[in-house]
Order: C-alpha cells, then structure tokens, then sequence
C-alpha cells in the first residue's frame, strides 16, 4: 500500500523546479523560447506609437518599500486593476479613467494633461519630473502589465534609466513580454486569504486573465517565480494580522524551489481599509518560517507614512 503524501495541495512535487514550471508555461502559452533565456540586452521590437495607455500620476519621489526603499525614483502610476486586494493602498488606481485629467508634479510645479498617453508622451513627461535624468523610472499602479507594449516601447526612449516594474504577480504572459526591456522586477507574493474575487476591466484591448481562484494563483505565481529567478529582481510579501500560517508557507516554499535566489521582504500592512498590522509575534513567525526553507527574508515597513510621502 502506498505510503499517503505529506505534501499539501499545493506543494510541487520532489524534483520539479523552475525549469519544468517554465516549459510548462511556454507550453501553455504557444511560446517557443523559454523568456528568461531571453537576455536583458536583447532589444526590444518597436510597438505602435497609437498605442496609449492611462496614467494617474507622474512624479519625483523616494522609494518607499522593498530592495530599493529609500532611493530618489522617478514614478509612473498606470491606472487599471482587476486585482482587489484587501490592504491596497491605492484603490483609485483600480479603474480606468475616462476624461478625467492626469496629474504629473516636477520637481518644481504642478501640471496637467489628458489621461491617456503614449509612450513617447510618457517618456517626455519623465524627463519633466526629472529634468537631470538620474533618477531610476519606477512603472506601477494600479497594474502596469495590463500595457505591456507601452513599457516596451519606453526603453528605446528612455535608454539611460532604469527601469523598475512593480507588479502583483498574477500576469505571467505580459511579464514574458516585457523582460528584456526591464533591469528590475518588484514582485508581490499575495495570500490568497487577502484577495477578493477580480473585477473585469472594460477598455480598448483585451486583456491578460485575472487569476480568479486558489489553483490559478498558484499557476501565475508559480510561472512568474520561473520567469524572474535568476534576474535582477525580489519578492514582497504583506503581512497583515491574523493571516493564515498555511497559505503563507505555500507561498514560501513556493520562492524557495523556484527563486530561491531572490531577496524576500516582509512587509508588515500600512494600517488602511480595516486591515491591521500583524504583531510582533505574528512576524516572527513567518520570518522563521522563510529562514527554515533557506529563504533571507528582510522585515521593512513601508517609509511613505513615516516620510510623509505618496
């Protein structure tokens, strides 16, 4: 008689790592070359200069979270989710605007212009907010994957910048799409516990599927693990109180087999729509955790409320 698993439902089986998960998803996906073998160098083919994407804001700042926290960055906020996660500190970014204007803050003054932009448009306003130019370009949200041939037509026209993408993980296509226009990744680890169920978008283009279940979470996070192991890129986990233990190991032993190599930070929730801060003890616990699996996890709040910033 069979020996019953220890594995949990979730668990990848002994001996399938990211290289399996990879072909998998190029499988899925009709893809011939595995995009992490895609080099960062490799330049990225022109899209159309019609394409246009909504942005909410442009503007100087401080990074205020994970590997890069306290460094000067120039950022992009795309507007779009379909993602409704319970601790989102930027619920106006989940739709997409119509006429409404967008907002771009210099280091100096404040401007306004119509909402949906071209890449080159974004590109000017970049250089606006950050006239020295040495500031790394931070592309997030709302969602930035949902316009995944803009963020590719900004790196010809940005080609002295960094780039940085945050993103929540959950589009592995659009992330195949857009990696060797990248020279960081900001990825989140979301328990499903904190996830209430996605909201299609309306707009101009279709769009990549919101994972809307337990099993597709799993198969986006597990795909976009492959796809940024190995590059320069880390993970965010939010820790909100009374998590559950066993989502949050799944979540863990997940890094673990397939980006082991990469940075993970604990990032306890900013107090905001009725979630609380986990207690001391309640960090402990998961940082023992991410240590037993070999994991090096870094505890770092968010500076934003500290600092006074957005």
């Amino acid at each position: 008689m069979r020996a019953p698993s220890s594995r949990g439902p979730g668990t990848l089986p002994a001996g399938v790592g990211a290289s399996d998960v990879l072909r998998l998803f190029c499988s899925n996906h009709q893809l011939s070359t595995p995009p992490s073998q895609v080099p960062l160098s490799a330049a990225p083919a022109r899209e159309s200069t019609a394409l246009r994407a909504p942005l909410l804001e442009v503007f100087a700042s401080i990074q205020g979270e994970g590997l890069f926290v306290g460094q000067p960055q120039v950022f992009v906020r795309f507007a779009g989710c379909p993602l409704r996660c319970l601790w989102c500190d930027t619920p106006h970014s989940w739709t997409l605007p119509g006429l409404e204007d967008s907002r771009e803050q210099t280091l100096s003054d404040f401007g306004r212009s119509s909402t949906w932009h071209t890449a080159s448009e974004i590109a000017e306003l970049v250089e606006a907010a950050d006239p020295g130019g040495q500031r790394p370009l931070s592309l997030t949200g709302g969602e930035p994957l949902l316009w995944p041939a803009v963020i590719r037509s900004l790196r010809p026209l940005l080609p002295r910048r960094r780039l940085h993408l945050e993103t929540a993980g959950a589009f592995p296509a659009s992330l195949s799409r857009v990696l060797a226009s990248l020279d960081h990744i900001s990825c989140d680890l979301k328990p499903p516990g904190d996830l209430a169920p996605p909201v299609p978008l309306g707009g101009p283009q279709d769009f990549e599927s919101a994972p809307s279940n337990t099993g597709e979470w799993r198969a986006c996070r597990r795909a976009v693990l492959a796809l940024i192991s190995g590059r320069d890129a880390a993970l965010k986990l939010v820790l909100r109180s009374g998590f559950e233990p066993a989502l949050i190991r799944e979540l863990l032993e997940d890094q673990a087999r397939l980006a082991g190599d990469l940075p993970l930070f604990l990032q306890p929730v900013t107090a905001t729509r009725g979630a609380r801060a986990p207690s001391a003890s309640e960090i402990e616990a998961v940082t023992e955790m991410a240590l037993k699996l070999g994991l090096e996890p870094r505890i770092v709040p968010q500076i934003h409320p500290v600092l006074g910033l957005r």
